[in-house]
């Protein structure tokens, strides 16, 4: 080996570059930290843990122990403590790197004998689809997209599609509000996308008030879960309730005539327990903790326009939008919430999703259990039951996982809902292939440092000193 070469070796070997390493890695980690804590895990990994300098430094780090392990060699049996310490540490930073790039980590929810063979994870999709009478015909477009990283605007997104159609995502708002402005517009016999019924109702007690706009066109949800109850609108003859609900329909009959109607369901009975015509901000109680109902408002030919503006910081019920645009037609789009946008040549139907992984098994929610503080409501446990893959069932708990087809799936928190039942319980899923790597890299580890402490002084001759402060 030359000079240089020699002089390269001592760099990477030393134990300057190896304190400088370990000592930036760890502000690398504490930053991250706080960072974590203050926009979240997945902007953490996006900006910090997965970023290229950790890779680098970790790249680094091998290669000086590396150099480190090799400067003694030819190896003494001295040295056989050192050289196992430090090929289990490269060995744990490699099984840590697999993880990093390959590992999963993402969340199930489950309401009691719901089941699901897929898991969502924090990064995000674009479907676009081709669409055929309001429905999802052939995919064109499925990317990976990173509108918080790389916002509209400092990166393009232009896709072109069919016909030379081509759709642009324009803007994206990380926390994003609804606003929606309704207003009357005009009827055409000759239009083949006639402006369709919307209202306005509110729902209120002493603790709630809701006020929210649901309709017929595809722009305006047919329906509006608080929860502990449902708030839906649809046209024709009243229909069948298939399970019992607190809910309320509001429905036009004919829907050549302006008349409105209500039925009021109970949780308790299928049948409705209530029912009348609607008057325009009339109150009507519904007989579930004190809540009434009117319709404020009411088009025949409704003209939603909906926009999304930056949410409060206090705001509760906040999610990421983009703005989509082909042509001069512009539309917003939540996550995970598809819609149908239209161009010059076709009408396409656009997705923003979160993305979404194969479990390989099915997993059936059979039962959940929460156990609370005596005299509260605060939860002390809570577990769930569930089924795997028709084969066989298991207890999940916050200390009892279920590891199955290479997945460790956790117990992680749980959905109630005003009355404090729980509704939903959330699993986190985990896919770790670099695990046992790190497991193997951890024993080397272990073992090397009692080599290096308890066998050292008999293989250099010397004996440990005893009695020393």
């Amino acid at each position: 080996m030359n000079t240089w070469g020699r002089k390269l070796f001592g760099f990477f070997s030393s134990l300057k570059l190896a304190v400088f390493l370990i000592l930036s890695l760890g502000t690398i980690l504490a930053v991250g930290t706080f960072y974590e804590a203050e926009y979240g895990t997945p902007a953490a990994q996006r900006v910090i843990y997965k970023s290229w300098f950790v890779s680098l430094e970790m790249m680094l780090l091998i290669l000086n122990l590396a150099c480190a392990a090799m400067d003694r060699y030819p190896w003494k049996k001295h040295h056989v403590g050192f050289v196992i310490t430090h090929a289990g540490i490269i060995t744990l930073i490699m099984g840590s790197f697999i993880t990093q790039q390959k590992g999963i980590d993402g969340n199930i929810a489950l309401g009691v004998n719901e089941a699901t063979d897929n898991f969502f994870v924090s990064d995000n999709e674009l479907h676009i689809y081709q669409s055929i009478d309001g429905r999802p015909f052939a995919l064109l477009v499925q990317t990976p997209v990173d509108f918080e990283g790389h916002p509209p605007g400092k990166k393009k997104y232009e896709y072109k599609l069919a016909d030379d159609d081509v759709i642009n995502v324009t803007q994206f708002i990380e926390k994003a509000s609804r606003k929606i402005e309704v207003t009357e517009g005009s009827a055409s016999g000759h239009d083949p996308n006639p402006l369709l019924p919307a209202l306005r109702f509110k729902l209120y007690n002493d603790r709630v008030n809701v006020t929210e706009w649901i309709g017929l066109d595809k722009q305006l949800p047919p329906f509006f879960d608080l929860g502990p109850a449902t708030v839906s609108f649809i046209q024709g003859p009243l229909p069948a309730v298939p399970t019992p609900r607190n809910q309320i329909v509001i429905y036009q009959p004919n829907p050549k005539s302006n008349l409105l109607k209500y039925a009021i369901y109970s949780s308790r009975q299928l049948k409705a327990v209530k029912e009348g015509t609607v008057d325009l901000k009339s109150q009507v109680p519904t007989g579930w903790m004190n809540l009434q109902f009117s319709v404020e408002e009411y088009f025949d030919h409704a003209d939603p326009k909906v926009t999304y503006v930056e949410a409060d910081p206090d705001a509760k019920e906040t999610g990421p939008a983009i703005e989509v645009a082909i042509k001069d037609n512009h539309r917003w789009f939540e996550l995970e919430s598809p819609h149908e946008i239209k161009g010059p040549q076709n009408t396409y139907f656009v997705s923003y999703t979160r993305k979404k992984y194969e479990l390989g098994f099915a997993l059936l929610l059979k039962k959940f259990k929460m156990a609370t503080y005596g005299g509260s409501t605060l939860p002390a446990s809570y577990e769930s039951t569930v089924g795997v893959d028709n084969k066989y069932q298991q207890v999940i708990s916050m200390n009892e996982p279920l590891k199955y087809n290479g997945y460790t799936i956790y117990q992680s928190s749980f959905e109630t809902n005003e009355k404090g039942e729980p509704i939903l319980s959330i699993f986190s899923v985990n896919f770790d292939p670099g695990r046992p790597i790190k497991y193997a890299g951890a024993l080397c580890i272990v073992g090397g440092i009692s080599i290096m402490f308890y066998w050292k002084p008999k293989y250099t001759g010397k004996k440990a000193n005893k009695g020393s402060a």
